[in-house]
């Protein structure tokens, strides 16, 4: 599986732009096919309910 990691420092988004992408301040803030799952609690979730 592929893959893109942006570090939010670098690229210059703050948490206030994170929370407006994603909905969330946490990281990693996982986004698949365009698709907001969260962070990486909800994304081991998907998982395991075999959803990814």
């Amino acid at each position: 599986m592929s893959y893109e990691e942006i570090n939010i420092e670098e690229v210059g988004i703050s948490r206030d732009d994170l929370m407006k992408l994603t909905g969330g301040y946490s990281v990693p803030q996982i986004i698949i096919n365009d698709e907001v799952i969260g962070g990486f609690d909800k994304l081991l979730i998907l998982n395991q309910k075999g959803k990814l």
